[in-house]
């Protein structure tokens, strides 16, 4: 419902006829934040302000996302004509405060508890109206201030890209909203086009993975044994990397931590240098691809990167292990509260991998640090696996790739399933769920419900087939006596 109602407003936006509408009465609160945004806009459906949406720029997520070189008030206008169209009952008979908790049983994959549900009713009704009078309106305003100043810091520090384009398109409503003519939203707007792709199906609006997807595809060219024919690929793949890697002799500007922010250097983001937010497991994937490099003939790989560099990496990763719980976070150190501490065991595989490659190669350099490091972190993955053996993977579909990512990095640690009982029972996960023609396929369903389910008719995906095969491979299925 959120896609199909978000995907109808921008095609609205731009210019195309009113249709039929489809129910924007059951929409989530995600979507409903797009919507409610509008001047014009009399009543939400959720208890989200208009005044405050800078306050969630940083953590509301939503799927359509539409960014235009300028917003107008006939934009606006037309936000509200859509607002009227949308619904199967006519405008001015909508009962909002009854439909104000409902959502599409498609999109309900948590329901609202009667607190929350009583949480959201007391803001709307009580706490808001109290909230926008003197002299309570006064501390009101020093929070929005200070939170435009949180955004101003972390849109500069990410050269106006920001952290995706979820927060990009978010902070360009909420600068315009601030000031149309500003220089904040104007800088937004020049950062505009490293969104866009075009595909032949159309323009897309996308975040880039640039450092993700060259530290794999590198790996991978070096896996396949035959790094002679690929020398130029090699060469230009580790000059990249190389020069991707946020600049070791710089944090973010003045004081960082005032700011919430950590320091960077030394660290690799998911895209590129410019956007500026550390990330464990491409950092880790991007220091693996270094010391594999590395190990390889100058004539081949190029000119090896500084140690310095590398040192710079493993302190970052160090850094951003949870010393309760063994586990990395993936953006910034975890909080020390167990309940905040959802840590994702698919990030471990990189870290650890990378951790002990680091290890085998420099030897000096923090090294009883990065021993406890790992055996903490190894441990973390033993408790964190599932009954049938499975791990659960939080960005990708879901056990399988959960699994195979761990398996991989207990198979970095000297761990196989003739040695460790985790292992062994992660091998047999992944041998129970292999379909009769070969093949695995996991169904999207898994990820909600947090049960395996194989795709409908037990039909086989090929990039899942590989996870669980390079699994098999790194649990050591093949030499033992499975």
């Amino acid at each position: 419902m959120i896609g199909s109602t978000l995907s109808y407003i921008a095609l609205c936006l731009l210019g195309e006829g009113p249709d039929d509408g489809n129910g924007r009465l059951l929409e989530p609160a995600n979507g409903s934040l797009i919507l409610e945004v509008q001047p014009e806009f009399p009543h939400g459906k959720r208890p989200i302000f208009r005044q405050d949406v800078v306050l969630l720029s940083y953590y509301i997520h939503a799927y359509v996302i539409f960014v235009r070189e300028k917003i107008s008030r006939a934009t606006y206008q037309s936000c509200f004509i859509v607002e009227k169209q949308d619904s199967h009952q006519a405008y001015n008979e909508i009962k909002w405060n009854k439909a104000r908790h409902d959502c599409c049983k498609e999109d309900l994959y948590y329901p609202h508890s009667s607190i929350q549900d009583l949480l959201w009713d007391t803001l709307n009704y009580y706490i808001e109206p109290v909230m926008r009078r003197w002299p309570l309106n006064k501390i009101r305003q020093r929070a929005l201030d200070k939170i435009i100043k949180y955004m101003g810091y972390g849109a500069e520090e990410s050269r106006y890209i920001t952290i995706g384009c979820v927060e990009k398109s978010l902070q360009m409503m909420c600068w315009w909203a601030h000031d149309p003519n500003g220089d904040e939203f104007k800088h937004h707007l020049a950062r505009v086009p490293d969104y866009l792709w075009l595909a032949e199906d159309g323009m897309k609006i996308e975040f880039g993975s640039q450092i993700w997807d060259s530290t794999l595809a590198t790996q991978a060219v070096i896996a396949i044994g035959m790094v002679e024919e690929y020398g130029d690929c090699l060469k230009k793949a580790h000059f990249y990397v190389k020069e991707s890697q946020i600049n070791p002799k710089e944090n973010p500007a003045g004081d960082f931590k005032s700011m919430y922010r950590h320091f960077t250097k030394g660290a690799w983001t998911f895209s590129d240098q410019d956007q500026g937010w550390v990330v464990s497991d491409c950092t880790a994937e991007a220091l693996k691809c270094l010391l594999l490099l590395s190990q390889m003939p100058i004539e081949i790989a190029g000119e090896k990167a500084d140690v310095e560099r590398l040192y710079e990496a493993v302190n970052v990763l160090l850094y951003l292990q949870s010393p309760e719980s063994g586990g990395f976070a993936i953006w910034e150190p975890p909080v020390p509260q167990p309940y905040f501490q959802m840590l994702n065991p698919s990030e471990i595989f990189a870290d650890i991998a990378a951790l002990l490659t680091f290890k085998r190669l420099y030897p000096g350099h923090r090294e009883k640090e990065i021993e406890i490091s790992v055996a903490k972190a190894i441990s973390f993955l033993e408790r964190r696996q599932w009954p049938d053996g499975s791990w659960y993977g939080y960005w990708g579909i879901c056990f399988l790739y959960g699994t195979f990512f761990v398996l991989g990095g207990l198979s970095a640690a000297g761990k196989t399933c003739e040695n460790s009982e985790a292992v062994h029972k992660g091998v047999n996960f992944l041998l129970s769920t292999q379909n009769g023609e070969g093949g695995w396929g996991e169904c999207l369903e898994s990820c909600p419900s947090m049960k395996y389910t194989p795709l409908e008719g037990n039909r086989t995906n090929l990039v899942q087939t590989s996870w669980a095969m390079l699994g098999l491979m790194y649990g050591g299925q093949v030499s033992s006596k499975f």
